[in-house]
């Protein structure tokens, strides 16, 4: 690794090779490292001075810039991470980075007068762990045996009638209809756990999404007069245009949303207190099963469905809503209760509260690719004390 820091100062560095050192420095639990290949650095450089806050922040500017340009020159797909809780500028996003040190050591190499690095503090590590979700999902067949999505290599998986189901690289599940008049209609569901996610595309070239905890039950191929989905728990979907078979979603089997082609997200997690429709593009109805109940919405608006069937509409923040989807937590007026539950799904814990509840509200994102214990320390920064043990989330009062 000093050998491929030492390129990267020289600017010789590989597009494989910059990614390899994005992932190797990502992380907290990496900075003792990279402090010490600097210091390596330094120790061989006799000319160096100290520099103002000011001077660096305007060198750090530069240099993370110039990074993330030679990587999309490069067409490396790199996300800085999102500094948690606090709204994004550019100099967290760096210092999340932990490319800080590294411009530290380019920026002092060619200065004067000596400086003396900070000792790096010793910190407190989890004595466990758990890492972050990911593309985990059970297709499950017309004929009920179970397929484990996980597992299964890149390629055709099965097929369905006059249908072929397909897994492509990227993990996605892809469902094409051989026959322009299918003459079967088979049901297949993709079912998510916690700490799982997944994608899919059907047969009409509709999209969906599915966050942690959440199941889709469908048609390999569509037929008839309308194009009918059940969902549980959280999905997100893009629908194929087609005025003449309207897509419609039964959610948990209590409202019915209908569109003719739209972007849109539900959440119907049984722990919620209600069902929500969020509109992103185009327009839906929705219908209360319990009630008969019917309203539209149009983009930017939410239609929640209470525990007695009632609809009310309410305005939306759609970054919020598919945050999720996007490869983040949004905390925005969130309290515990909230955090705790998209902590619990997406890492697979059971969360207990020693006490009361603590009554805070939250603001900001973190990115989902963030290991427990590294959200916990984000968390506490912010008061929230927890403490892990196995699979079961303390939360302290």
């Amino acid at each position: 690794m000093h050998e491929l820091f030492k390129k990267y100062l020289e600017n010789k560095c590989s597009p494989e090779e910059l990614k390899l050192l994005l992932k190797e420095f990502d992380v907290e639990d990496n900075e003792d490292l990279l402090r010490g290949l600097i210091i390596q650095e330094l120790e061989s450089e006799q000319e160096i001075r100290a520099f103002t806050a000011e001077e660096l922040e305007n060198s750090l500017r530069g240099t993370f810039n110039a990074i993330k340009t030679k990587l999309d020159s490069e067409k490396i797909n790199i996300v800085a991470p999102v500094v948690p809780l606090i709204k994004r500028n550019w100099f967290r996003l760096a210092a999340a980075a932990v490319f800080v040190l590294a411009v530290i050591g380019v920026y002092l190499l060619v200065n004067q007068q000596p400086v003396e690095l900070p000792v790096a503090k010793s910190d407190q590590h989890q004595t466990n762990d758990i890492l972050p979700g990911g593309n985990k999902a059970v297709l499950t067949l017309s004929n009920r045996s179970d397929i484990n999505l996980e597992s299964v290599s890149s390629g055709t998986i099965f097929q369905e009638g006059d249908t072929k189901i397909s897994k492509l690289n990227d993990g996605q599940l892809v469902y094409n209809t051989l026959e322009e008049k299918p003459t079967q209609v088979l049901y297949n569901t993709v079912t998510t756990p916690r700490g799982g996610q997944y994608q899919l595309l059907l047969s009409d070239g509709s999209k969906v999404w599915l966050n942690s905890a959440s199941s889709i039950r469908f048609p390999v191929s569509f037929t008839g007069d309308a194009r009918r989905v059940e969902v549980s728990g959280e999905a997100y979907f893009e629908v194929a245009k087609d005025p003449s078979m309207p897509f419609k979603v039964d959610v948990a089997g209590k409202n019915e949303i209908e569109v003719l082609g739209t972007h849109f997200n539900i959440n119907s997690y049984a722990d919620e207190s209600a069902i929500k429709t969020t509109l992103l593009e185009g327009s839906v109805k929705v219908t209360s099963l319990k009630t008969g109940e019917s309203t539209l919405i149009t983009p930017g608006q939410e239609a929640q469905l209470t525990t007695d069937g009632e609809i009310a509409i309410n305005k939306a923040d759609p970054d919020k809503v598919i945050a999720w989807k996007n490869g983040y937590f949004n905390f925005d007026g969130a309290d515990t209760r909230m955090v705790m539950q998209l902590i619990s799904r997406w890492y697979d814990v059971d969360v207990i509260y020693e006490g009361a509840v603590p009554q805070k509200e939250f603001a900001g994102e973190i990115e989902k690719n963030l290991k427990i214990s590294q959200v916990l320390k984000i968390l506490e920064k912010n008061d929230l004390h927890c403490r892990l043990e196995g699979k079961k989330l303390l939360v302290l009062p």
